[in-house]
């Protein structure tokens, strides 16, 4: 398969799975606590992939890159997940999803001023139509913020997480050019492990809630190993052969699953405000991750056009061994991380 067909077909599995997440969330808040559920999380991950790395991904890491990877674990997934799991206590699994769904908007902003990808206007209506659209989201919360628990603290929850996660591309992007993805990945699931248990010891309730029902015990497990551990090692991958916005397009998949699992799961519904505000969002998604060179560029439409490509030159395709040859030029790395080749 061609190399950045595997980008994508990575980053896409990578949302799919993130998308089934938010309702897994939700089921397993039931039974856990949102520090006890997510240092569980990614103790299961952990426990499978530091064991993995050691015997057969062990990789030197540059004592300049110190800083970065503090700042990668930091913000994602630390405060993302915190934000997130604490976010999915007070609103919805579709809307919390939407507002994750603008994380593209962000990631262009960001990664025109430390990958220096190029910025284009569409960009500002993009990202007026993205705000605007949280805004359609969030309006009814406010009224009822003062006599239940409140929504408004739980949509501003998350979009603190998809400004975390959008930071998190940024670094990872220029992480990637110089680690394998499987690094990365442990190092994420091993600042979690410690940063989420040593916050469940402050909770002044247990980890368990309620008595342990099969479904919160099966999304705990598909939180661990799926969304966890694959989905973070597929987006490594996939932001190690592709530009970090062109990842980020994909991302507005995430809502589409998240409502859809959450319709048929827990009976979600959106109102008709909150539908205006979701179209507006993934419309301001597509305006401004939309590049200059033509649909060719853009999300899945370049997928199908990589794979049609690679169908037509069955006999003539490009050799995996070389994958830098195509990816749309490297992006610098953040000033200050240093230079450095990436190793094999």
């Amino acid at each position: 398969m061609h190399p950045k067909a595997k980008g994508y077909l990575a980053a896409l599995t990578a949302c799919v799975i993130w998308g089934g997440s938010f309702v897994a969330t939700k089921v397993a808040l039931l039974s856990f606590t949102p520090h006890g559920l997510l240092a569980l999380r990614f103790a299961m991950a952990c426990a499978i992939l530091v064991p993995a790395f050691l015997v057969f991904q062990r990789e030197v890491l540059r004592l300049r890159d110190l800083g970065l990877f503090c700042l990668l674990g930091f913000m994602e997934p630390g405060l993302y997940f915190l934000c997130e799991t604490r976010g999915l206590l007070y609103t919805s699994a579709s809307v919390a999803s939407l507002i994750i769904g603008s994380i593209p908007v962000f990631v262009m902003l960001l990664a025109s001023i430390f990958l220096k990808e190029p910025l284009h206007l569409r960009t500002a209506l993009g990202t007026a139509m993205t705000l605007v659209g949280i805004a359609f989201l969030v309006h009814k919360d406010l009224a009822a913020a003062s006599v239940g628990p409140s929504l408004l603290k739980g949509n501003l929850l998350m979009m603190g997480a998809a400004l975390c996660a959008s930071v998190y591309t940024i670094v990872s992007r220029s992480l990637s050019a110089r680690y394998r993805p499987m690094t990365l990945t442990t190092i994420q699931a091993t600042f979690a492990t410690v940063f989420f248990t040593l916050l469940a010891f402050t909770d002044e309730s247990s980890v368990v809630l309620s008595p342990l029902s099969a479904s919160a015990l099966s999304s705990l497990i598909f939180l661990g190993v799926l969304a966890t551990l694959g989905a973070f090692w597929l987006y490594n991958f996939s932001l190690s052969v592709l530009p970090a916005s062109q990842v980020a397009v994909l991302i507005n998949l995430i809502p589409l699953v998240t409502v859809l699992s959450a319709r048929a799961l827990l009976n979600e519904t959106l109102s008709w405000a909150q539908l205006v505000g979701a179209l507006l969002i993934l419309a301001g998604v597509r305006v401004s991750t939309s590049s200059h060179q033509g649909a060719e560029r853009e999300g899945l439409f370049k997928i199908l056009q990589v794979l049609r490509s690679k169908s037509r030159r069955a006999h003539g395709g490009f050799p995996l061994a070389a994958p830098q040859q195509h990816i749309d030029g490297s992006s610098p790395a953040v000033p200050r991380s240093g230079a450095g080749k990436g190793q094999d």
